[in-house]
């Protein structure tokens, strides 16, 4: 009986390299999947045309949401421009500007590995004629960097303005003083740390180096003491943060031996939503606002609802390549952010179901408290309740308080100031917040922040 040779599977060896090629490359083949996705999902864009008429917001609930935002932005400037104005001179003028985005990449994460760049709203032009050190409150941020230098070499004036942080790498060292329980003052440098230190910021060049290997405890706080040195003038006074020990605790009655004294700035970078830069009116001159070439644009788009919906995804139909991470939204509220897939359609992924980092506002309903900008991503959902774990620069003991949840600044086309839901704390963990979203019925009229088409042709 003669026997059969195997016949070589090179359909299924082919598939096989195939996928693991789709798997390893994956920015390779990301355009074929968004074709394959945009192909799949024109049959529930078909079936939806049947359906009902997309539905808008009631008037109440979009007249309200209006007021909450125009509350949180007139209670975040006060507290952003109120603080550094009782310390600086009174010819200078603030400039306030939202963050378009924080930059935390390869060499923008700076000490501790906290992102160390932003890029404004504003653009180079708009703020050229500004003092160079930017402040949030009575703290000191960072820099500006002008258009064609250092880490903007490739900026040209109509492109976002840039700011290093000062645990940033390419930010100068900052002069400051630090009080101790006797009345004495220490004085030191202030410097970024490296990106495995315990805090962004550490302490270098103390003037009495035997008393600063004294410390035995942090918490002081640090401020800035005048210095121009001809690159960036730093007014006196404003915060750079408070002290963490690193060290040795005394053994038997003796002293406490600091190795490292690090310094823990009083915001959160991830968390920054506006800054405030500094402009001397006698010198001021009159730039027109103009938004950066390639600032996104918002564009009218339906969302349905696909099967399995219940767990956050939804699909977008809209004219126009959407960009990536964009914000859709109904009359001032999220409903989510926007994956681009083929066809003017698109995958919506709800801020419940989402898993990423986001930058947060919240508006206390305290109208005493303060808004406070929040590192949070959302742990656990369920039907239309979220809880986040949020990360804060404040004091890290103290309860998050309830209030009404925005968008802080998400990159450009999810800016801050969206409203998510109502907030409260959760009562056995001080990190969380249970968010409330409001539900809509489906179809949804909504808007979503798209890339401006090309000006002409070639």
């Amino acid at each position: 009986m003669r026997q059969q040779a195997a016949v070589f599977p090179v359909g299924l060896y082919g598939m096989l390299l195939f996928a693991l090629c789709w798997l390893t490359l994956p920015n390779v083949f990301a355009p074929l999947e968004r074709l394959l996705l945009g192909a799949v999902c024109l049959v529930p864009r078909a079936a939806s045309e049947w359906s009902g008429q997309p539905a808008f917001a009631a008037e109440a609930d979009a007249r309200e949401r209006t007021e909450l935002r125009t509350a949180l932005a007139t209670r975040l400037r006060g507290e952003d421009i109120g603080g550094g104005r009782a310390l600086l001179a009174s010819d200078l003028e603030p400039v306030y500007c939202a963050v378009r985005e924080v930059l935390g990449d390869g060499s923008r994460r700076g000490g501790a590995g906290q992102p160390a760049e932003l890029l404004l709203e504003a653009t180079h032009a708009e703020l050229d004629d500004c003092a160079a050190f930017v402040t949030k409150g009575d703290a000191l941020l960072g820099f500006l960097v002008p258009a064609g230098i250092g880490v903007a070499a490739d900026d040209g004036p109509g492109q976002p303005a840039r700011v290093v942080l000062l645990h940033h790498r390419a930010a100068p060292p900052v002069y400051a003083a630090m009080p101790l329980d006797d009345g004495a003052h220490l004085r030191l440098v202030v410097r970024g740390a490296a990106t495995v230190d315990p805090a962004p910021l550490r302490v270098d060049l103390w003037d009495d180096p035997y008393r600063a290997a004294r410390l035995d405890r942090g918490g002081h706080v640090v401020r800035t003491l005048a210095l121009d040195d001809g690159a960036a003038a730093v007014p006196p006074g404003l915060q750079l943060g408070r002290t963490r020990i690193w060290g040795y605790d005394g053994d038997d009655g003796q002293a406490a031996l600091a190795i490292g004294v690090f310094v823990v700035p009083p915001y959160e970078p991830r968390a920054l939503s506006h800054v405030v830069v500094w402009r001397d009116r006698r010198r001021a001159t009159a730039v027109p606002a103009a938004a950066p070439a390639d600032a996104p644009q918002r564009r009218f788009a339906v969302v349905r609802d696909l099967p399995g919906a219940v767990h956050g995804r939804h699909l977008l139909i809209a004219a126009g390549e959407i960009a990536a991470g964009a914000a859709v939204v109904q009359q001032g509220m999220l409903l989510g952010t926007a994956r681009d897939l083929a066809f003017g359609l698109g995958l919506v992924t709800s801020f419940g179901a989402s898993r990423h980092r986001w930058s947060l506002l919240l508006l206390p309903d305290d109208p005493e408290a303060p808004p406070r900008e929040l590192d949070g991503r959302v742990v656990r959902a369920a039907g239309h309740e979220a809880w986040v774990a949020c990360h804060t620069a404040a004091d890290a003991n103290a309860r998050l308080p309830a209030g009404q949840l925005f968008t802080g600044s998400n990159g450009p086309g999810c800016p801050a100031g969206l409203w998510i839901g109502s907030a409260e704390p959760v009562a056995d963990d001080r990190t969380l917040l249970l968010v409330r979203t409001r539900p809509l019925p489906s179809p949804r009229a909504v808007e979503v922040w798209t890339r401006p088409e090309p000006s002409g042709g070639r």
